[in-house]
């Protein structure tokens, strides 16, 4: 678990704590508005090297090289909680995490010309090439010779199958690495003997090949099953085998490819090191092929020794397009990657513009990272930085994703507002509640007694009482306290503009209707048709005030609706709006 993420002067962070508690191998979203720091946070991330922080000079805070950046990471493992630094001179953090870092690879290029006695600069965006592999491994092949490994056997070698096409095959290569270790042991002094009378016996056979693999299925395979590289080989053999081939094909098979290597290591090892390249390769252009971007000449190309994804200028493909393209590159390239330490990986925003179609398409790469991370026992830490708050704006499906607000707000919705909100729909209170407390009907009610039979605040069981707190919270809004309740304050500009409205409404039939209308747009809408001038304005601080209106179970609710009510311009808007 990361309990903490703290940064030090990086871009417009001077020093931030972030308490988090987050859960591994769990898609995180990481919520907070515009401006808050995001960027600020994947920054940080991207800073680290594996010895040391290195950010760049533009990033420093207030563009002062003087103030040292730092990262600190505070987890949980094994029971005991640990804290992990990285600055200009260490990097703790190194040494326990792997991380990697996804943001949009649009950037701003210049261009001068000079015509003759002055010079002209032009704009544009471009995508920043994305640098699939480093270093393209050298060509190899593998040193294996069918002709020559029969004719090891003598009149047996009939009965081994071919394993040129096999062994060519890229697809096999990741697989053949993750065996060197077995393979390396069957060099021992026990395996080598056991091998030796192996061959020795397959020497001795005489009839077809057919016959002699029948022999040896009944004779050989128990003792070529109990040697662990050649079971593991042909478990791995077995996958890629031509249809028809038993058991006994893979373990002599894998017989082979065990006295491949230990024959020359080296050119198995670098032969497997290219295949595994050429896979690696072909999985990119799978990717490529799947986002239908092949047409723009969207592809890999090998250039100057490395893998490299050119791509067209910015104006020529979609952002959804481009963005989902590059993220699931980056993914399939970290996965290629992944070692024996734990992963975190940063996404800042790539998610909040994207399309249904490409959202779903980079959440299932997203998936498949945490599966393919969580095979080889290690944890992952996806965290999605994100203005989007998850509740309103359904563009996250992950079946166990966490949220998390990175803007932590010292108002927060009164505990009595929040058992009021929660049990609105009683049916002992649900119409007093509905008309006289959330919505702006002139007559006050008392329901004291429901509201002391339910474990509600009493005194507010008096809709006057109610109103007067929710005025009073809106004061404290106004004059910028830090403890006011924003739950009250979505309901106060709910009631009066609700009011304003009503009160703008000519004949009294109109102005029944008006509170018989239910919900505020609806009631709007009533006054449109009924000859009120009702400002935009007021339609779209509906965000804003019925947002306040709900609550979920063990949800921070207060932090998305304050981080709109701390906004300036929403300040201005509700201010104004309401005349207070």
């Amino acid at each position: 678990m990361i309990k903490s993420i703290a940064i030090e002067n990086v871009r417009g962070l001077r020093t931030c704590t972030f308490s988090l508690d987050i859960i591994p191998n769990k898609p995180s979203l990481l919520v907070a508005p515009n401006g808050f720091g995001k960027s600020s946070l994947a920054a940080a991330f991207a800073a680290l090297k594996t010895k040391r922080m290195e950010l760049p000079k533009e990033q420093y805070h207030l563009g002062d090289e003087s103030l040292d950046p730092k990262l600190t990471l505070t987890i949980r493992q094994d029971g005991g909680i640990s804290t992990l630094v990285a600055d200009g001179n260490n990097n703790a953090i190194a040494e326990a995490f792997e991380v990697h870092v996804v943001t949009s690879r649009l950037r701003a290029k210049a261009t001068k010309r000079n015509m003759g006695n002055f010079t002209t600069a032009t704009a544009s965006l471009e995508i920043s090439d994305l640098v699939l592999v480093q270093t393209i491994p050298p060509k190899a092949q593998h040193a294996y010779d069918v002709t020559e490994m029969r004719a090891r056997f003598g009149s047996a070698g009939k009965s081994f199958r071919n394993l040129d096409k096999t062994l060519g095959n890229s697809a096999l290569a990741d697989g053949l690495v993750d065996l060197y270790g077995l393979m390396d042991k069957a060099a021992g002094v026990r395996v080598q003997r056991e091998i030796e009378e192996i061959t020795a016996l397959l020497r001795a056979q005489a009839g077809t090949g057919n016959d002699i693999r029948a022999w040896a299925d009944g004779d050989l395979a128990l003792r070529l099953e109990a040697i662990n590289a050649i079971k593991a080989l042909a478990d791995l053999l077995a996958l890629f085998s031509e249809p028809g081939q038993t058991r006994i094909d893979a373990l002599l098979s894998g017989l082979q490819v065990v006295l491949t290597y230990l024959g020359d290591k080296k050119a198995f090892k670098d032969a497997c090191k290219y295949l595994s390249y050429i896979n690696e390769k072909e999985s990119f252009e799978d990717i490529i092929k799947a986002f239908g971007a092949t047409w723009k000449k969207v592809k890999p190309v090998e250039r100057k020794g490395s893998l490299v994804v050119s791509f067209p200028p910015a104006l020529h493909i979609s952002n959804g397009q481009r963005d989902s393209l590059c993220f699931a590159a980056e993914l399939r390239k970290i996965e290629r990657s992944i070692s024996t330490r734990d992963v975190i990986l940063v996404i800042d925003e790539v998610f909040d513009y994207l399309d249904d179609a490409n959202l779903v398409a980079v959440q299932y790469y997203i998936t498949r990272l945490i599966k393919k991370v969580r095979e080889k026992q290690r944890s992952m830490y996806p965290l999605i930085l994100t203005h989007l708050n998850p509740y309103y704006f359904r563009n996250f499906t992950f079946s166990n994703q966490k949220i998390y607000f990175l803007k932590k707000s010292k108002p927060a919705i009164n505990k009595y507002f929040r058992a009021l909100i929660a049990r609105r729909e009683d049916p002992s209170i649900k119409n007093e509640v509905g008309r006289h407390y959330l919505h702006y009907d002139p007559s006050p009610v008392n329901v004291k007694a429901q509201f002391q039979a339910l474990g509600l605040r009493e005194s507010w069981g008096d809709s006057v009482a109610f109103h007067a707190h929710t005025e009073a919270e809106w004061t404290k809004y106004v004059e910028e306290s830090d403890n006011y309740d924003p739950f009250a304050v979505c309901c106060f500009v709910r009631v009066r503009i609700e009011k304003i409205v009503h009160d703008s409404i000519h004949g009294q039939a109109q102005k029944s209707a008006f509170l018989d209308t239910l919900k505020t747009k609806n009631k709007l809408d009533f006054a449109v048709e009924n000859g009120v001038d009702v400002d935009d304005t007021i339609y779209l601080l509906g965000l804003i005030y019925n947002e306040g209106m709900h609550v979920h179970d063990n949800v921070d609710d207060s932090s998305p609706i304050v981080s709109k009510l701390e906004n300036r311009t929403i300040r201005h808007m509700l201010i104004e709006s309401i005349g207070a």
